[in-house]
């Protein structure tokens, strides 16, 4: 089984954990199994019986839910339990062709409950897949709720926001005004409207390696070096803004740079 969206590494521990115990727990039945093959795109809910599990002996099986695709099982995957004990559950759609053994759900019940390490597995396999779902849901309830602390700050012109040489606790983004960056008194470059500065020294644990001072009124989030870890973990796509701020900076710096040179004297005819 394999969820389509990003998830944490203890997901992936217990996917492997579940897929050894969902091998286990067939091992040894001889009672009927109907293999059949499936079309790509065939709604297995409209075509399958509900009280038949199923599992996936070829291909891959996707599953849906309002809309929307969430996981897969592959070969050797159990499917349709929520289904086959009445319980809510999405769609199964066939990505592929697919071959799928089915087994009435009496026939399983009474195979898992004839044998005491069958139940052990059993019970296992039902723990552990509830594991999955605990830490998905977890995962992406931080990913939708962890925010910026909403730490305002309204700066007036003038006013020094991070000093060359000072420790590095916060990482600040700019709402609104402009500020500009110095290094020894020397221009160096700019913040404009909506862009995180500050991030290198906290990442680096090194002092603020330049001055940022605000050259109009400016209104700043302020945020501390723990939450924005969080923030980053969480939301990804902040780390891409910061990447993008960076190599504006470094594009204006080298302008300067080549601004500043001697030009080239003429070669005489």
């Amino acid at each position: 089984m394999f969820f389509l969206s990003d998830i944490p590494a203890q997901v992936d521990e217990l996917l492997a954990r579940q897929q050894q115990l969902g091998q286990k727990l067939l091992q040894g039945y001889q009672g009927p199994i109907q293999r059949q093959h499936f079309q790509q795109e065939t709604p297995l809910y409209d075509t399958v019986d509900h009280h038949y599990l199923g599992r996936v002996a070829e291909g891959i099986v996707q599953i849906s839910t309002k809309g929307a695709d969430v996981l897969c099982f592959e070969a050797g995957d159990l499917f349709s339990l929520p289904r086959v004990f009445g319980l809510p559950h999405g769609d199964a759609i066939v990505q592929a062709e697919a071959e799928i053994e089915l087994i009435h759900r009496d026939d399983f019940v009474e195979f898992i409950y004839g044998n005491l390490e069958r139940q052990h597995h059993w019970s296992n396999y039902l723990l552990t897949t509830l594991a999955v779902y605990q830490r998905m849901l977890a995962y992406h309830h931080l990913k939708a709720n962890v925010h910026a602390p909403k730490g305002f700050e309204h700066i007036h012109a003038g006013h020094v926001i991070i000093h060359e040489g000072a420790q590095a606790d916060t990482v600040y983004q700019l709402m609104s005004g402009h500020a500009d960056v110095t290094v020894q008194g020397v221009k160096v470059g700019e913040v404009l409207e909506g862009e995180l500065f500050g991030a290198m020294a906290v990442f680096t644990g090194e002092t603020r390696n330049a001055t940022v001072t605000a050259s109009i009124d400016c209104t700043l989030l302020s945020i501390p070096k723990e939450r924005f870890v969080d923030l980053i973990r969480a939301k990804p796509e902040t780390a891409i803004t910061l990447i993008e701020n960076m190599s504006r900076r470094i594009k204006a710096l080298n302008a300067q740079i080549l601004a500043q040179q001697p030009e080239k004297d003429a070669i005489p005819a």
